[in-house]
C-alpha cells in the first residue's frame, strides 16, 4: 500500500525547508503528485530512493558530490535531534514556528558553507569572513528569543559534532591519510571556530549596548546628587515644621 506523505512531512523526514524540497519536486529530482485540491504529495518510497541515491552520489573523479555530503549531513542531523533527550532540545523549544523555519535555513547554511569550505582549493577567506558573519545570525536569531549564550553554543556544538561524523564516516567516501586527515581536521575547525567567534561577537556587542542604556545619565543628574537634593529638602521641610510649631 502507497504511503503518501505531505511537502511539510516529507521535508521534515528530509531534514531540509519545505522550500528547498519544493525547488526540488519542480526540478525533477524527486517525484511529486498533486491532489485535486492542487496540494504536493510525495510518495514515502520515493524520499527513501532518494535519500539512498543521495548518499552514493559521486563525481567523475569517484568523490562523493557536495550536494550528497549535504543532505545526508542535513538527514542525519535531524535524526539525532529527534532522538536526542529533551533536556538537550531546550533550546530549540523556545523557538516559535517562525523562529524554528529561521533555524533550519540558518543550519542549511552552515552546513552548505563548511562543506564548500572543506572542498575547495585555493583562497577560502571569502568563505571564512562569511562563516563569521553567519555566527552573527546565528547569535542575532537566539537573541531574539531571550536564549543564553551558553544554550546558544551548545545547540552550536551539536551541529558541529554532528556534520564532522558525517564527514569522517565510511559513507561519506572521503579517504584521506593520517597528513590528510589531520589538515582536514585543522580546515574544519577554522572553519567552525570563525562562526563561533561571530556568535560571541554578537552576543557582547548586546551586552556593550545593555550597559550604555544603563549608564546613560539622566536629567535628573546622577544618583549621588539626587540623594544629597533629597535630603536637604526634607531637612528644610523638617526645619520649616519646626518653626511653624514654636
Amino acid at each position: 500500500m502507497t504511503r503518501w506523505l505531505t511537502l511539510s512531512a516529507a521535508s521534515k523526514l528530509l531534514g531540509v525547508h519545505p522550500a528547498t524540497l519544493r525547488q526540488w519536486a519542480d526540478a525533477g529530482k524527486i517525484p511529486s503528485y498533486r491532489t485535486p485540491g492542487g496540494h504536493r504529495r510525495f510518495r514515502a518510497e520515493d524520499i527513501h530512493r532518494f535519500l539512498v541515491q543521495a548518499s552514493h552520489a559521486t563525481t567523475e573523479d569517484g568523490t562523493v558530490s557536495e550536494d550528497a555530503l549535504l543532505t545526508t549531513a542535513l538527514v542525519e542531523t535531524r535524526r539525532e535531534l529527534r532522538q536526542s533527550p529533551p533536556s538537550e532540545q531546550n533550546w530549540y523549544s523556545k523557538f516559535d514556528e517562525e523562529g524554528m523555519a529561521n533555524q533550519r535555513v540558518l543550519g542549511r547554511s552552515l552546513f552548505e558553507k563548511a562543506i564548500r569550505y572543506l572542498t575547495l582549493e585555493g583562497d577560502r577567506q571569502v568563505i571564512l569572513e562569511e562563516s563569521r558573519e553567519l555566527g552573527r545570525a546565528y547569535a542575532y536569531s537566539s537573541l531574539k528569543y531571550n536564549i543564553s549564550l551558553l544554550d546558544t553554543v551548545r545547540a552550536f556544538q551539536f551541529f558541529r559534532q554532528q556534520l564532522f561524523r558525517t564527514l569522517v564516516s565510511d559513507e561519506s567516501g572521503m579517504t584521506m591519510d593520517a597528513e590528510a586527515s589531520l589538515r582536514f581536521r585543522e580546515d574544519f575547525d577554522a572553519f567552525f571556530d570563525e562562526v563561533l567567534f561571530g556568535m560571541i561577537e554578537a552576543y557582547e556587542r548586546q551586552l556593550l549596548e545593555q550597559k550604555v542604556l544603563i549608564e546613560q545619565p539622566s536629567d535628573m543628574g546622577p544618583p549621588e546628587a539626587m540623594l544629597t537634593d533629597g535630603n536637604e529638602d526634607m531637612a528644610g521641610m523638617a526645619s520649616e515644621a519646626q518653626m511653624t510649631d514654636a
